[in-house]
């Protein structure tokens, strides 16, 4: 579904930092340190620590340079062009007795050497102190950039005023006489002008032929950070004392049924809905993490998360509109095929992933392992560059799975808790779509999708510090009480049948890269109930839920992760809801529940979830949906982002669907907005769509607009 796009010069060490703040005035001191540096540029972070006996409340510290630029910041409000003035954001204004407040930000050396200056302002009425960090990044070459930047050869070029495309960093020649997608002329690829300008949005351009490879460092507007949310009552590990917050406040829910506690507070969103649990941000400080013993895992890995954020993705989303209100969360990184793990075109690989989240000392990040050959065999818009055969699955064991599981266990990496995401879409197929041959395929008991999953989850177990989540589909797939049933036979004897058996897996991840909401806020409480006057007519038999008797996710996720227990899974197993993409905010969001005595009304006026059918998939006019949050329900471990928002579903037209660097992925009709589909209604889908994975400019946009809860 993803393809990496171009290294970034400076890494973008979204820094874990306390909850707190210092007001003007008061007794502080204020040290400007660097915490990495590279050849071009650094990261930095300034401390301002409260020394007097009194809370304090807002404050501003200034600084200049001679030559360095700040390009970049994050947990602050930033202003000037050097000087620089920053400020706090509001909800790290308040700083109790002895606690500190930090925030980061990027700069770029312009040919200079790293400058330590003063810090001003009157919060720094104590010490001024500064200090640096060695350099932990190793230098890179020009030719890496976070965004793609044009250069091309007159060796390449046909006949087009030596002008070429740079597609997602790979150069193509412009094509003479075709006018959209992709030609072949003077015996080579080519791309036409309309497609290279007008698909990509900002990550493909025209230049001509002289141009040269130029490094570029992402500017940014600050990035919120994280607050805090009760962690699930089925965590083994609880952070100490000291880092509990003092003024944390609980919201009253009459969904949760855990109770969250004031001694176990772990950093992460706090954008939950009046609907459920909700703990406002803490004052807790970053230096008071619980440790973890090396060799033993965790019941929930997410607690205390610090939450690795993807440098490139971050870029793009803060180069768009409003972006920058949800550039600092943390998305997954998808490995979608063989050459995504190490890749020799200057792409981010897995290792650059990993040492970027040490950079950022996080503590938490997220990968998708997604390869089985035969991948999405239901779908087009997806498929893998493996097919099902003896050499393929051989291939997905020898140079994928193994070379995964030797990097996640290279020593280096063992303080990171690495959340592996298994196989999005695969399984779930086996349970509903075995009349599609490729899907058919997959059931060979040697080297099918069970066969193969089981291998890979048998490579992960011994490295204690991944933990595995299988993919489950979603609510609006398998919620049928039939499709149910049999997908947790399926998919609990493939899990039984690794070397861990049960204990194989941390739990299961359900709504990946779907847009199936949490609640039906409005709906969820009449799913099993009947409709009107008399009981002969049931809520759930209303054409959008065709007797499904899961609305929405939450009710799912909770019923699974029970028949699972009942299955002989241990009562540790937790649950992963995307949350990226359904959101479903926006002016169409209903705001009460209909009058209407008429079914299927009654059901279209009340729900939020506004697709015209629930199995539509691609490009949905979703929005950006929950935060990523440490234990919000019971039984969830987690809402994370699996899929990275602004990333395609799919192409929307045959013309934009050829991927040169993954030819494999093909035009499905459900990504199609003129298609009707199988149900009778039209897909939904977005136009302008790029291939699957690609960045999808128009669509970042929607998900921006709508969504819920609204960004602020």
């Amino acid at each position: 579904m993803t393809t990496p796009l171009r290294k970034t010069y400076g890494l973008a060490a979204l820094l874990s930092v306390g909850l707190a703040a210092v007001s003007q005035g008061a007794a502080a001191g204020c040290t400007y340190k660097i915490t990495n540096e590279w050849n071009t540029g650094l990261t930095g972070e300034i401390i301002v620590t409260n020394s007097s006996t009194t809370a304090v409340n807002g404050w501003t510290v200034g600084w200049q340079y001679a030559t360095n630029r700040v390009t970049s910041s994050w947990n602050v409000r930033l202003s000037g062009t050097n000087p620089y003035s920053a400020s706090d954001m509001g909800w790290n204004g308040s700083l109790p007795p002895g606690q500190s407040v930090s925030f980061g930000f990027q700069v770029d050396k312009r040919g200079g050497a790293a400058e330590i200056p003063s810090v001003t302002g009157s919060i720094c009425s104590g010490t001024v102190t500064s200090s640096s960090a060695p350099s932990s990044i190793p230098t890179t070459s020009s030719s890496r950039s976070s965004t793609p930047i044009l250069s091309s050869s007159s060796s390449s070029v046909i006949n087009n005023g030596g002008q070429q495309c740079n597609w997602y960093g790979t150069l193509y020649p412009l094509c003479v006489n075709t006018q959209s997608g992709w030609g072949w002329e003077n015996n080579k690829s080519c791309i036409s002008r309309s497609t290279c300008i007008n698909v990509v949005g900002g990550s493909s351009s025209i230049a001509p032929s002289s141009s040269s490879r130029s490094s570029v460092i992402p500017s940014s507007s600050s990035v919120a950070t994280t607050s805090s949310v009760a962690p699930s009552s089925r965590s083994s590990v609880a952070p100490s004392s000291s880092s509990v917050a003092t003024t944390s406040s609980i919201a009253p829910s009459s969904r949760s049924s855990v109770a969250p506690s004031s001694s176990s507070v772990t950093t992460t969103s706090s954008s939950v809905p009046s609907t459920s649990s909700s703990i406002a941000p803490s004052s807790r400080s970053s230096s008071s993490v619980s440790s973890v013993t090396p060799g033993v895992r965790l019941d929930n890995p997410f607690v205390d998360a610090r939450w690795y954020v993807d440098p490139i993705w971050s870029a793009k989303a803060q180069a768009e509109t409003n972006g920058s209100k949800i550039a600092g969360y943390s998305t997954a990184v998808w490995m979608d095929r063989i050459g995504a793990i190490a890749p020799t075109d200057g792409s981010y690989g897995l290792r650059d992933h990993l040492d970027a989240a040490l950079a950022q000392n996080a503590n938490v990040i997220k990968v998708v392992v997604y390869d089985l050959p035969n991948r999405d065999c239901h779908a087009l818009a997806s498929n893998g560059e493996l097919k099902q055969t003896p050499e393929g699955s051989a291939r997905y064991r020898t140079e994928y799975v193994d070379v995964i599981a030797g990097i996640f266990s290279d020593p280096k990496y063992a303080s990171l808790r690495i959340i592996a995401i298994i196989e999005p879409d695969s399984l779930p197929n086996l349970v509903t779509n075995l009349s599609t041959p490729a899907c058919q395929e997959a059931t060979d008991p040697t080297h099918g999708y069970v066969a193969n999953t089981r291998y890979t989850l048998s490579k992960l177990y011994p490295i204690t510090n991944v933990y595995s989540y299988v993919d489950i589909g979603h609510s609006g797939w398998l919620g049928w009480t039939d499709n149910f049933g049999k997908a947790v036979t399926l998919i609990g004897n493939a899990i039984k049948g690794a070397t861990g058996g049960v204990n194989s897996i941390a739990g299961f991840v359900s709504n990946t890269s779907g847009y199936t909401p949490l609640y039906e806020p409005f709906l969820d409480s009449l799913a099993n109930g009947s409709f009107g006057t008399g009981g002969g007519t049931q809520t759930r038999q209303a054409k959008f839920y065709e007797w499904n008797p899961h609305f929405s996710e939450v009710s799912f996720v909770q019923a699974w992760r029970t028949a699972m227990i009942a299955a002989g899974f241990p009562s540790t197993i937790g649950m992963l809801v995307d949350t990226s993409r359904n959101g479903w905010g926006g002016p169409n969001r209903p705001t009460a529940v209909s009058t209407s005595t008429v079914l299927d009304t009654f059901i279209d006026q009340s729900r939020i979830d506004r697709r015209a059918h629930r199995g539509n998939w691609c490009n949905q006019a979703g929005g950006v949906g929950e935060r990523p949050q440490t234990a919000p329900v019971a039984g969830i471990d987690a809402y994370v982002w699996v899929k990275p928002p602004g990333e395609s579903d799919g192409a929307a037209s045959k013309e934009l669907s050829f991927d040169p660097q993954d030819p494999a992925k093909g035009f499905d009709r459900n990504c199609d907005p003129t298609y009707t589909n199988a149900a009778g209604t039209t897909t939904g889908s977005m136009a302008n769509a790029p291939v699957a994975g690609r960045w999808f400019k128009e669509g970042f946009q929607v998900l921006i607009n709508n969504a819920y809860p609204p960004l602020n």
